[in-house]
């Protein structure tokens, strides 16, 4: 049985939110999965938001939630709840006239090597809202916020020695089936452009 830790880091602060991000990781030291392995995760979930904190709202804040589910791959189903230690909140630092619209920011795309019905599999991770200082003048995003989210994308798929590995997981395609599958991230890309979040879950 191959387990799969699902994570969530909360947004709050700001009009329409909380928002979340959610993330699977695997390929564990040791299994099963343990507590260390959730801080593990949530210490590098907590580093990325950190990292692009500048071009964040100040009034937004993350949190990276301690409790973290263990999924059985194949079926999605429940197995068990670890508690990671995440660190502190992370807070924008746009500065106080920074302007933004809530439900506007950026979006990483994670690749991977997977294929599953003829479909390569991929995720998303929204990166909204994002304040003024994220875009250039004529609407794109602003390069060095693409440099920045680069690097710091390149790190959360490439982990500090013993972290769980960032992944894909594919969910089952109906209820009860056992066609659950999670690939390791191979790549990533932050398309040049505004994304527009239509769910506070992405």
């Amino acid at each position: 049985m191959a387990e799969i830790l699902r994570m969530k880091a909360r947004w709050s602060g700001y009009q329409g939110g909380p928002g979340y991000n959610v993330m699977h990781f695997r390929d564990f030291d040791t299994t099963p999965p343990t507590n260390t392995h959730a801080t593990a995760a949530a210490t590098d979930i907590r580093a990325f938001f950190d990292a692009i904190k500048l071009y964040l709202p100040n009034a937004v804040k993350i949190d990276v939630m301690p409790d973290c589910e263990v999924l059985e791959e194949t079926t999605g189903v429940l197995t068990g709840v670890l508690t990671a230690t995440p660190g502190a909140t992370v807070t924008g630092t746009a500065g106080a006239g920074a302007q933004f619209a809530a439900a506007v920011g950026a979006v990483v795309n994670w690749r991977t090597n997977g294929v599953r019905n003829g479909r390569r599999i991929h995720g998303k991770s929204f990166i909204v809202p994002l304040a003024n200082l994220g875009f250039a003048v004529d609407g794109t995003l602003d390069p060095g916020f693409i440099t920045t989210a680069s690097t710091a994308a390149a790190a959360l798929r490439d982990p500090s020695t013993g972290s769980p590995d960032l992944g894909v997981w594919a969910r089952p395609s109906a209820p009860g089936a056992t066609d659950g599958v999670w690939y390791v991230t191979s790549g990533y890309s932050i398309p040049d452009m505004g994304a527009v979040l239509r769910s506070r879950r992405d």
